[in-house]
């Protein structure tokens, strides 16, 4: 299954819709989250934590955790690396006692987009310090391999950028 088939379904709210008209469709369930949904028991996707004194968010519709904030630590104090390096700096990070942290993939960079907000196009709170710039993702260019997908969180968009170009880093972590 190629990445751009992959659905992030967990948590997701139910439509209600029960006839499968294709094989394996996954209309019973609603993209995106619960905004605007007034019958839901749980409208809340991110959670906003400390832990070992350092704050943190919970998507609960992916099951990942970020930095809650885009200079610290875990985002190399908001300072731009390459490609390589900022992927080195995430898998060497120890940030709230947790040291399985590495650079989000394209799709999970993207799931933390809010696509009705801009400049920077991401919720504040519950993440803070976002800057409307580029953002690394581990996923590599297919068609050029000197280059990775980045986002800008200025807009939400995607674009390809040559590894050796310094720009920012929010670390991941799954599990949660």
């Amino acid at each position: 299954m190629d990445a751009e088939q992959v659905i992030l379904s967990r948590g997701l709210p139910k439509t209600g819709q029960e006839i499968e008209y294709r094989a394996g469709d996954d209309g019973a369930y609603q993209a995106g989250w619960w905004q605007g949904l007034k019958i839901a028991d749980n409208k809340t996707r991110f959670i906003a934590k400390r832990i070992n004194y350092n704050d943190v968010v919970i998507d609960l519709a992916t099951g990942l955790m970020w930095p809650a904030s885009g200079n610290k630590c875990a985002c190399n104090e908001g300072l731009p690396l390459n490609w390589e390096d900022a992927i080195t700096y995430a898998l060497d990070l120890t940030f709230a006692g947790f040291t399985d942290w590495r650079l989000p993939n394209i799709i999970e960079l993207l799931s933390i987009i809010d696509f009705s907000l801009a400049n920077p196009a991401i919720k504040d709170p519950p993440f803070k310090n976002t800057q409307s710039l580029h953002y690394w993702s581990s996923s590599t260019y297919k068609g050029i391999i000197t280059k990775a997908w980045t986002c800008n969180f200025l807009l939400g968009i995607t674009a390809t950028t040559l590894k050796t170009e310094s720009k920012l880093l929010r670390c991941v972590r799954d599990g949660v």
